[in-house]
């Protein structure tokens, strides 16, 4: 699932791939970016916001050529569950990975490969200049991890390796926009909100919204727990992942932080004892900034190896690390305010139930 260490990781590798870089050509596949052109411009840096990637570009060096207009644009986009983009080396004049008429041809994953194919076909042939592949190849296949489905082009993505949270090896169909520079191609899988907007209106349209950015260099504790404490009638668990509170916490870091604080996700703001507001925001930040370069989070005190590793998020039904009691699995309500029933589930009689989302606690541990 992206977080705010997702969201970090990803624009570390824009950035080491784009960024002083002119755009020789873009294609954005969303109806209202349609016939949007920022070629010419140059990446002037890739900047994570919260959840937020936020692409910057030069003003154009032709505005009579460009549609998208004169002054300096910033391509925002958003992964929300499933968003990914991958960065893909472009090889030289005569074996470029690309279609007839520039296109990049179609992305496949390993369950498009031919009927009774061992593996995927790889092999390639010249076609007028071209490099053409077979069916069932992928033109967008890392060198050295061809069957793991990722691809590796940065120095950033080569130490981080295939992502644990992010999704990989999304079809062709899923493309919402593609950058390309002379020398590597930059695709936004099934990216959500692209949108491009004046870069001197960021705040004004995209991200000014936002609280304090949990990863970035303007952090303020204080400020975030002013904003959380604003509400005092609302769960502490719907809080952490209100973005205009403090950016860059998702589900999982909510439920690893309230669990290693001992805090019941649905006591409310106003009731925690004093200082504990203070010590869980002050934990999210120590657990994202020791995972923001890592490819599989760990927030248990010791790095992870071959798989993410945690205290209660994805463990319902196994006995908590600490006390031995069976950690439980219920929903809670990201939009409004719910209370745990007597009976164990998370939703009283008679409240109004919208954006519920899986979270995991442990009965006895963060009973209070």
């Amino acid at each position: 699932m992206p977080e705010g260490d997702s969201v970090y990781r990803q624009c570390k590798m824009l950035r080491e791939a784009l960024e002083g870089s002119v755009i020789v050509s873009s294609d954005f596949r969303v109806p209202s970016l349609a016939t949007s052109d920022v070629s010419g411009r140059t990446v002037v840096a890739v900047v994570p916001r919260g959840k937020h990637i936020l692409i910057r570009l030069s003003q154009a060096p032709d505005a009579a050529e460009l549609k998208s207009g004169a002054e300096p644009l910033t391509l925002h986009s958003h992964l929300m569950m499933d968003g990914t983009w991958r960065v893909f080396d472009r090889e030289p004049a005569g074996g470029a990975p690309t279609g007839s008429g520039g296109e990049p041809q179609a992305a496949r994953s390993k369950g498009d490969a031919p009927a009774g194919s061992g593996r995927a076909a790889s092999s390639s042939r010249a076609r007028n200049g071209m490099r053409t592949s077979r069916p069932g190849a992928s033109p967008y296949r890392p060198r050295g991890q061809a069957r793991r489905g990722g691809s590796v082009r940065s120095r950033a993505e080569a130490r981080t390796r295939l992502s644990a949270d992010v999704s990989i090896g999304q079809g062709s169909h899923t493309i919402r926009a593609i950058l390309r520079t002379e020398d590597v191609e930059a695709v936004g899988f099934d990216v959500k909100d692209v949108r491009l907007v004046p870069t001197r209106l960021e705040d004004e349209q995209l991200v000014g919204y936002l609280g304090p950015d949990i990863l970035g260099p303007d952090w303020d504790l204080e400020k975030a727990l002013e904003r959380l404490s604003a509400q005092p009638d609302r769960a502490i668990g719907t809080a952490l992942m209100n973005q205009r509170n403090l950016a860059g916490i998702g589900n999982v870091y909510r439920v690893e932080v309230l669990f290693m604080s001992r805090t019941n996700p649905w006591v409310t703001v106003g009731s925690l004892p004093e200082g504990k507001l203070r010590e869980i925001v002050t934990l999210a930040h120590k657990l994202l900034h020791l995972n923001k370069d890592r490819s599989m989070r760990s927030t248990v005190g010791q790095a992870p190896q071959g798989r993410p590793l945690f205290w209660a998020y994805g463990k319902d039904g196994q006995p908590c690390r600490r006390c031995g009691a069976v950690l439980r699995r219920g929903e809670i309500d990201d939009a409004l305010l719910t209370v745990p029933a007597p009976d164990g589930t998370t939703t009283a009689p008679g409240t109004a139930v919208q954006h519920l989302r899986k979270i995991v606690w442990c009965p006895r541990c963060q009973s209070e």
